[in-house]
């Protein structure tokens, strides 16, 4: 339920980013730090789930994946609204590494569609 009520928070959050480009660097620093956070917890669920020894639900896999390769491409986009921030950057970076490493977690068994 809590994690529910983060996606539908940063869902939120970014439609508001979305539709203000005028935002103070400092907001969509948290923004970004906060899907930053989210997209790790999003990782380490995966992890788990990739990970055990019961065949996986390929379907949540996959929507995990989705996931964070989405809050990746938020992070990148409010980075490239701010150029000159170092930060930023970094984070959409270590975002689309996130991304490619969800991919690459996927099990044999499963046929995620492109993020």
């Amino acid at each position: 339920m809590r994690r529910g009520l983060i996606c539908v928070g940063l869902i939120a959050l970014a439609c508001s980013v979305a539709s203000h480009p005028t935002r103070p660097v400092a907001d969509d620093e948290e923004t970004a730090r906060a899907g930053d956070r989210h997209a790790a917890e999003l990782e380490q669920r995966l992890s788990s789930l990739a990970s055990g020894a019961a065949p996986p639900d390929c379907a949540q896999i996959c929507d995990l994946v989705a996931q964070i390769c989405d809050l990746s491409r938020r992070i990148c986009g409010i980075a490239a609204r701010h150029p000159e921030d170092a930060e930023l950057a970094g984070r959409c970076s270590a975002g689309e590494q996130r991304c490619r490493r969800s991919r690459e977690r996927v099990p044999p068994g499963c046929s995620c569609p492109a993020p």
